[in-house]
C-alpha cells in the first residue's frame, strides 16, 4: 500500500492477495502429523472422487455448463483442480516423510506437490477435451 495511492481497488487486491497467501500457508503448515495429513487426504480424495463421479455420470452437462459460462469459471475451476491435486500430494508426501524421513524432504514436497497439481489439471483438461468412443 502506498501513502499516495487513492485507488481503493488496489487496496482490496492487496488485501485479497495477503488473505489467499495466508490461508494457503495455514493449510500447508497445519499438516504436521499423521492425523492432520489423513484429515486433508480425506477431504481432497473425496473431492477428487466427487469430480470423477460428476464427469462419469454427466460429462455432457459439465461441458455444456463450462461452454455456456463466462471465462471466470475456467480460472476458478482450474485453480480448484490444481489445489486438490497439490494438497493431496502434499498431505501424502508429508505422511510418507513422517514414516521414512529423508534429507531432501523439505524441497521435494513442494516440487512433487506442484507436479501432481499440474498432472491433476492436465487430467481435468483431458477429460473435458477428449471423447472416448
Amino acid at each position: 500500500m502506498s501513502l499516495f495511492n487513492n485507488n481503493p481497488d488496489d487496496d482490496r487486491d492487496d488485501v485479497a492477495g495477503r488473505v489467499v497467501s495466508s490461508a494457503f500457508s495455514d493449510i500447508t503448515e497445519s499438516i504436521i502429523d499423521t492425523h492432520s495429513a489423513v484429515k486433508v487426504l480425506a477431504i481432497t480424495v473425496t473431492a477428487e472422487f466427487g469430480a470423477f463421479a460428476m464427469f462419469y455420470v454427466s460429462k455432457a452437462k459439465v461441458i455444456e455448463y463450462l461452454s455456456d459460462s463466462e471465462n471466470d469459471i475456467w480460472i476458478y475451476g482450474g485453480i480448484a483442480v490444481f489445489l486438490i491435486g497439490f494438497l493431496t500430494a502434499f498431505a501424502a508426501y508429508r505422511l510418507i516423510a513422517n514414516k521414512w524421513p529423508h534429507q531432501s524432504a523439505r524441497a521435494m514436497i513442494w516440487l512433487a506437490s506442484f507436479a501432481v497439481g499440474l498432472l491433476n489439471l492436465g487430467l481435468f483438461f483431458a477429460l473435458i477435451t477428449f471423447q472416448m468412443k
